[in-house]
């Protein structure tokens, strides 16, 4: 597995854990909570555009030296 995506899909499986646990349990005040999730989102959203900006590098340079799908 791609390790852009595993942290992306751990993120996101963390935040939604989180947000179980708050509505259960209330272990956090709601500003503390506000600030993790947006924490947490704000690392997702940073892995998923490295991941794909990394990606399209990678599929920019086969198309360049010449090792396309469509040859």
């Amino acid at each position: 597995m791609n390790p852009g995506l595993a942290a992306g899909t751990v993120l996101f499986v963390i935040g939604i854990l989180l947000g179980i646990a708050q509505l259960w349990f209330s272990p956090w005040t709601a500003e503390t909570f506000m600030k993790v999730e947006l924490t947490i989102g704000g690392l997702l959203g940073i892995v998923i555009v490295v991941w794909f900006v990394l990606k399209e590098q990678k599929e920019d340079k086969a198309n360049r030296s010449g090792n396309r799908l469509d040859q």
